[in-house]
């Protein structure tokens, strides 16, 4: 997966880490949270440790996290 390199302001950064933390919550029945973390290279049990424990995930997680949330949350046929 391709990572873009944008320019993020705060506000905007703010708001996809509500957008990510809210969907981690409301979806982590449904998804391999493993699988996540090795696509993005995190430490192992960031996001597991987030939704089981409520530990904060750092902010330089919260991008990589949103791309990969969108690209497979977005329906798009190829």
């Amino acid at each position: 997966m391709s990572q873009e390199l944008v320019l993020v302001t705060p506000k905007k950064r703010q708001n996809n880490r509500k957008r990510v933390e809210k969907w981690l919550v409301n979806n982590h029945r449904y998804i391999n949270i493993t699988a996540i973390e090795k696509e993005i290279s995190a430490p192992k049990g960031l996001v597991q440790k987030f939704v089981k424990y409520d530990k904060k995930i750092n902010d330089k997680w919260i991008d990589p996290l949103f791309i990969v949330i969108k690209s497979f949350t977005s329906f798009n046929l190829r």
